[in-house]
């Protein structure tokens, strides 16, 4: 079940994520970049007005059973490899280290964990933009996902996307039964 949720996301993200298929022997499982510039210029592009870069680094993650030395394992891994990806600068907006893991089974105190998380760094005052830590767990077996604050703002998204992948396996197993 999980091989399959994770290739139907990693499916959903390819339109606007560069993927990457990670295979180390980690939950860690694929890694999807996306970056957008925004700018405005007057007349011709040297007359730049201002500009805003926006990025985000979405960590795939998938383990059978959930506790709390997985989730240590998933945030140090996240954060060890994204933090050196954030280049601040003065068009710097933001860049998004975001986890998203899929388990079958989990240990409440795990959860509990999880939602504590938190890593927010803002470089020179956020003149240069911020970075932050969001993660997201989903429960395939129920559709339940569990998020830090931060990642209350793909809670909804993440939702749709795994709902749709969870009922269609379970109605694909209603049909072979």
């Amino acid at each position: 079940m999980s091989q399959l949720a994770l290739d139907r996301l990693k499916r959903a993200y390819a339109a606007y994520y560069d993927i990457e298929d990670i295979e180390d022997g980690t939950p860690l499982k694929a890694l999807c970049a996306y970056h957008m510039r925004d700018s405005q210029y007057v007349l011709v592009k040297k007359a730049e007005l201002w500009a805003a870069e926006n990025h985000e680094y979405l960590y795939l993650c998938a383990v059978d059973h959930l506790d709390e030395g997985a989730v240590d394992q998933i945030f140090q891994r996240v954060l060890e490899d994204g933090e050196p990806r954030v280049h601040p600068h003065i068009q710097h907006m933001y860049t998004y280290l975001t986890a998203v893991t899929l388990y079958d089974s989990a240990e409440p105190q795990a959860l509990a964990k999880l939602r504590k998380l938190k890593k927010r760094r803002e470089y020179k005052l956020s003149l240069h933009g911020w970075m932050e830590f969001r993660i997201a767990a989903v429960d395939l077996s129920t559709g339940e996902i569990t998020v830090n604050r931060a990642g209350r703002a793909i809670q909804k998204d993440l939702k749709r996307l795994t709902g749709s992948i969870i009922s269609a396996y379970h109605l694909g197993e209603e049909k072979t039964q």
